[in-house]
């Protein structure tokens, strides 16, 4: 089961700042979080991830190197990235995820635009659709929009027959 929100902040950064973006995970126990970036010439991109349990500290995910540049920070119910001297290249959308069994939730999605401090504009393209070509952004989209809305449908369907039937006893 996949889920995601769709809502989105902007952080405008120049190279060499320090920026952190928050998220807020609902693990209870044993389960792990995760930060992505996603561009719209790239898939999402695993950038951390930790081991959450609620009674011991968050632990690096055993299949995953850490990044000195990008820190991934847990506490309690909200998890933080840190990404010291950000550089053009860092332009993107980050959200983190968490997985707890079979189910992945993903939160709202941060948008970073690092300034291209050589042609002083912001580097944007991530937001813009391609006309052509592969967009696994705009299909990934898409493909959750459906899943979700046919989900929402089998729900009301489902409801509406028990109450029809509840009724009709």
């Amino acid at each position: 089961l996949l889920s995601e929100t769709l809502c989105s902040f902007i952080f405008e950064a120049e190279p060499g700042d320090k920026v952190t973006i928050w998220c807020e995970h609902h693990l209870t126990d044993t389960g792990y979080i995760s930060w992505f970036k996603h561009t719209t010439d790239s898939v999402p991109l695993l950038i951390e991830c930790k081991k959450f349990r609620a009674s011991a500290p968050a632990e690096t995910c055993y299949f995953f190197t850490e990044n000195k540049r990008i820190v991934m920070s847990v506490y309690g119910k909200n998890t933080s990235l840190t990404i010291t001297a950000v550089h053009v290249s860092d332009t993107g959308h980050y959200y983190c995820g968490s997985m707890k069994l079979v189910k992945m939730t993903f939160s709202t999605s941060t948008s970073l635009q690092v300034k291209d401090t050589v042609n002083r504009s912001v580097n944007t393209t991530f937001l813009k659709d391609k006309a052509t070509g592969s967009d696994s952004s705009a299909v990934f989209f898409w493909l959750n929009l459906m899943a979700v809305v046919m989900t929402a449908a089998l729900f009301a369907v489902t409801f509406a027959m028990l109450t029809y039937s509840s009724i009709h006893r």
